[in-house]
């Protein structure tokens, strides 16, 4: 059961950020209304670079070796894309290759911050065994 827990929950991540980027009004009116119009772009931008991102960090977390966890990063790329292709084909949507760099970008963040926590991981792990 305890390995089976982190696969749900990034799974769960994943639909959930494919069922929003695939909806038709993924931001229901009243809360649009509420944001501004020079904000929503920025706001926008930043939900999709932080979602992969944090989607990228999680699945480092994820018990598999790590040949399987590049399989899950490339996986994520190709997911950017297709979600952008989905888009083409979904009302008050539309595909941008923008977005897809962005979501490359969050990716790549990802990877690094996973590069900074990494020493940190060991460090704690280090001093939970002494």
């Amino acid at each position: 059961m305890r390995s089976i827990a982190p696969f749900t929950l990034f799974l769960l991540l994943l639909g959930l950020w494919t069922w929003k980027l695939l909806e038709p009004s993924p931001v229901p009116d009243t809360v649009m209304d509420e944001i501004p119009l020079d904000l929503r772009f920025l706001l926008a931008k930043l939900l999709h670079a932080g979602v992969y991102s944090f989607l990228t960090v999680l699945a480092a977390f994820l018990p598999v070796r790590r040949p399987y966890y590049w399989m899950i990063v490339a996986t994520l790329v190709l997911h950017g894309i297709a979600t952008e292709v989905g888009q083409t084909y979904t009302p008050n949507r539309h595909g941008s290759v923008r977005d897809v760099l962005i979501d490359w970008t969050g990716i790549g963040l990802g990877l690094v911050a996973l590069q900074w926590i990494g020493p940190l991981r060991r460090a704690t792990y280090s001093a939970n065994q002494s």
